[in-house]
């Protein structure tokens, strides 16, 4: 196998798509009509090719690689999926979603064509339909944390803040060592008013990453809003349970702690003042 070749494969198996360094790889082989030296695998060189053309707006090549794919798998979803990708990348999302369609028609647990319909109605603004159409795809998915993301995303640009709490829920039981989604989930109760939980999570998100700014700064704003509600004792209309948080005491000092660790972060990050970076944390 040529080395071309192996650092496809490579590539390939690495998860990483890199479009630029394929086409480099792969053109030569297409001119001499190399690529079947891959073996069995040639096809998912074609693939990636085809992928590769795709992602670099090289249409006319993604076509004419779909055509050797097409000769050989001419019934294939997976093809068919190609074609869709083709449609989508010439401006025809009504035919991409029609091919779809026809491939979740034969295959209703096909995961590929169902995404790409999720997609396509993101690209084209449709929010609640792709919101409708992902909360159907979990149905049978639930595994997904990535679909979970996603639909929390979609919440999010909706306003829906408690559909996208409760899908960083379903996300964090799948990834809990993740200090980002504890982070996000942190950010959208905090939002929704919700300190006792905001709280918690912030304080998990430092317990992960222990030098992260954003999660120290949340920890001093929960616990600095919760003082002023514990202090002045409105408690009425709360969206949190004023039974759930420390006491007075743990609050200031987890207050200060967290002021204390956001300075130690930006004196060693930077040349701004100490004392000016205290003076903004007090405001």
């Amino acid at each position: 196998m040529s080395t071309s070749l192996t650092l496809l494969s490579e590539i390939r198996q690495s998860s990483e798509r890199r479009p630029f360094d394929v086409l480099k790889l792969s053109k030569p082989l297409l001119s001499k009509g190399t690529v079947t030296q891959a073996g069995d695998d040639a096809w998912l060189v074609y693939e990636q090719i085809f992928l590769a053309a795709i992602d670099e707006g090289q249409i006319e090549l993604a076509k004419t690689v779909l055509n050797i794919l097409r000769k050989r798998f001419d019934d294939s979803q997976r093809v068919k999926r190609l074609y869709g990708l083709i449609n989508e990348a010439s401006s025809q999302p009504g035919e991409a979603k029609k091919l779809y369609d026809e491939i979740l028609e034969k295959d209703p647990t096909n995961v590929l064509a169902h995404k790409r319909i999720i997609a396509l109605l993101k690209s084209q603004g449709q929010h609640m339909m792709a919101i409708k159409e992902l909360v159907e795809y979990l149905d049978t998915h639930g595994n997904d944390f990535e679909g979970w993301l996603e639909l929390s995303s979609l919440y999010l640009s909706q306003h829906l803040y408690p559909q996208a709490g409760f899908c960083l829920e379903e996300v964090i039981l799948q990834q809990p060592a993740n200090h980002y989604f504890h982070l996000c989930y942190a950010e959208i109760n905090y939002t929704m008013g919700k300190l006792d939980i905001a709280l918690k999570e912030y304080l998990r998100v430092v317990e992960l990453s222990t030098d992260n700014v954003r999660g120290f700064y949340g920890v001093k704003l929960a616990a600095d809003r919760i003082l002023e509600i514990v202090i002045s004792k409105q408690k009425k209309d709360l969206a949190f349970n004023i039974e759930n948080v420390p006491q007075q005491a743990t609050l200031e000092r987890l207050s200060q702690l967290a002021t204390e660790r956001l300075v130690s972060v930006y004196n060693s990050a930077s040349t701004t003042p100490k004392k000016a970076v205290e003076e903004w944390l007090k405001k």
